[in-house]
């Protein structure tokens, strides 16, 4: 399943190449990748796990 989130070099919604999760610093999780377009970093916060 190729996760998807918004590039904001692109400005458009894109795959993220390499994608893994993470956790931010206040234990929400978060999916980590690079735009397959361009190659920007990006970063989508995910729905927290109840």
């Amino acid at each position: 399943m190729a996760e998807t989130a918004y590039c904001v070099k692109c400005k458009a919604k894109s795959e993220m190449k390499d994608a893994q999760e993470v956790k931010m610093k206040n234990g929400r999780p978060a999916m980590k990748g690079t735009c397959v377009k361009c190659g920007t970093g990006m970063y989508k916060i995910l729905p927290s796990k109840k």
